[in-house]
């Protein structure tokens, strides 16, 4: 199970990595064409963007969370959003048998970028910044996922409710997209909750208006 997360996390650094090298000749190739006004190349605010990230591993254990976002940009450097999230669980080393179970919900998140852009502090090309990460999740999974060895006792699924903090790097891709690394901690820890802290997210953002 480690090694395959582990190679997922160097596979999706990877392709971050892709992204920051196309943003970068994008902004090259931006500023090589003439002809265009400043007002032209300027974004308005705000502006809707979806997005989100996926995290996959299969094997004996098979785990899959889709996390789908939607938002808006309020200002350069605000923004907020919901999403939704499917997660999927296959063990077949549990010890008791195969354990399998789905967890679903959503959370409203803002973003505030406490760097906006490098440009404006370094001598670098590429527009990327730091931001911080505010979240309230609520998700809907099975007693048998946390308590594997209990009996139900009546208690089939429950509802969580998380409040996430972090923050990271974002990486512009162009005008209104972005793709970022965020590391997030459990403000509201319960010994209900099966999961680690902190965790991983690597996720884009892409914008939907002109």
């Amino acid at each position: 199970m480690k090694t395959t997360l582990l190679k997922i996390i160097v596979i999706l650094f990877l392709l971050f990595n892709n992204c920051l090298v196309y943003a970068q000749n994008n902004d090259k190739t931006a500023e090589s064409k003439k002809g265009k006004s400043k007002q032209e190349n300027e974004i308005k605010y705000p502006y809707f963007f979806a997005g989100g990230s996926l995290w996959l591993g299969f094997g004996s254990y098979t785990y899959v969370d889709v996390n789908l976002m939607f938002g808006s940009q309020l200002t350069k450097r605000l923004n907020v959003g919901i999403s939704g999230r499917y997660q999927y669980i296959h063990d077949k080393t549990y010890l008791e048998g195969e354990f399998e179970t789905s967890v679903y919900g959503g959370s409203v998140f803002s973003q505030f970028a406490v760097i906006e852009d490098f440009r404006k502090l370094f001598n670098t090309k590429m527009h990327n910044g730091i931001l911080i990460h505010a979240e309230y999740e609520f998700l809907n999974t099975k007693y048998n996922f946390l308590h594997f060895g209990d009996t139900d006792l009546g208690r089939d699924r429950y509802w969580l409710y998380n409040m996430l903090l972090g923050g990271g790097y974002f990486q512009q891709m162009g005008k209104q997209s972005k793709a970022y690394i965020l590391i997030l901690w459990n403000l509201t820890p319960s010994t209900d909750n099966p999961y680690t802290y902190p965790q991983i997210r690597v996720g884009f953002n892409i914008g939907l208006s002109r």
